[in-house]
């Protein structure tokens, strides 16, 4: 899983900034830089005296340079990763993988089709030295989809080929719009640590915020992402099961429930503790659950539900995931690991109510 910032020379960031975030970044074990070449606003003068010192200061660093470009530009020798955006035929593509055989070629996920991708095994590119980035969109509106961004990932992930996107941020975003620079619509309101879930849910490698003057819990909450989703729960009081629930990974069973998420291995972890039937009641789409002891050799088991269901004397409701996060149960298959933060409605006034 890569991680990156983006900085932009020669759009009024002065140098000592520029230069402090890449250290920023590094610092807190992010590896790599996203530049643009061809930004229309950019200033050249500026860009051009920045840019090296920028490029020293990733590479002083150990930071990976991912370089937007387009044809007929000057690719910098410190740029590690060479983004060929759109006016990169097949023929280029392979010519730039033997000219620069130390660098991983990245295509535009959003806009690569299958036939593009076969056109390239025809022309001889090794698809092992390549990555996918999708593109951000400053225009409110513009976002992608999800759907089209998993279908885009899958595209790409059919060929072995890792994809990337970007999340918007919530501190200073960049011009000239200052919109934010999301890859999806959805992510220009959604909060931040959300659209990174979100984007791993979707099939999503690498991530990238897109906006250049991240704050810095951003740049912790991406520091944070790992393959391990994590989900609020909402109860109206801790208890010693509420604390065994937050203290466990779980990972949903292969075979995938319609109405419910199941935790493969949760009986296990309850296993040898006393579960007493406590607050059975109504349960809603969005639900955690755990079987109590009147479920025989079923106790111990935690479920999500995916769909209203009705009270169980056998189950107990152990609270909701936070209301915003619902719509990511949709999204977990089987075989996802996750774990609870547990909340209470006091603590999120009222936000599950």
């Amino acid at each position: 899983m890569e991680k990156g910032i983006s900085l932009y020379p020669g759009l009024g960031m002065k140098r000592e900034e520029l230069l402090h975030r890449v250290e920023a970044a590094a610092a807190k074990g992010l590896d790599r830089i996203f530049l643009s070449l061809h930004i229309p606003e950019t200033d050249g003068d500026q860009f051009e005296s920045d840019l090296s010192a920028l490029l020293d200061e990733a590479q002083a660093h150990g930071l990976a340079v991912v370089g937007d470009l387009v044809p007929g530009r000057k690719i910098p020798d410190a740029l590690t990763h060479l983004r060929l955006d759109d006016g990169f035929t097949a023929d280029d593509i392979c010519a730039f993988g033997k000219r620069h055989p130390q660098k991983t070629l990245i295509l535009n996920a959003s806009t690569v089709t299958e036939p593009f991708l076969q056109s390239l095994l025809a022309a001889g590119v090794d698809l092992s030295r390549v990555e996918a980035l999708h593109n951000f969109y400053p225009r409110p509106h513009t976002g992608l989809s999800a759907d089209f961004l998993a279908r885009q990932n899958a595209c790409c992930h059919h060929y072995g080929i890792r994809t990337g996107a970007f999340v918007r941020s919530f501190g200073h975003c960049r011009g000239p719009l200052f919109k934010g620079l999301p890859t999806l619509e959805r992510h220009r309101t959604l909060d931040f640590s959300l659209a990174l879930q979100h984007l791993r849910l979707l099939g999503t490698d690498a991530f990238y915020i897109g906006d250049d003057g991240a704050a810095e819990e951003e740049l912790d909450a991406l520091a944070k992402l790992d393959d391990v989703l994590t989900l609020t729960l909402v109860t109206e009081k801790i208890t010693a099961l509420h604390e065994k629930l937050a203290a466990c990974t779980f990972t949903l069973r292969p075979d995938e429930a319609e109405e419910v998420l199941r935790a493969q291995n949760s009986r296990v972890l309850f296993k040898g503790m006393d579960i007493p039937p406590f607050t059975m009641k109504y349960r809603p789409q969005g639900t955690v659950t755990l079987d109590n002891r009147l479920a025989g050799r079923y106790a111990g088991e935690v479920e999500l539900t995916l769909t209203d269901l009705p009270a169980d004397s056998s189950v107990n409701v152990m609270g909701r995931v936070r209301a915003d996060e619902r719509f990511l149960l949709g999204l977990m298959r089987g075989g996802q690991r996750f774990r609870f933060s547990i909340v209470t409605n006091a603590a999120l006034t009222g936000t599950m109510k």
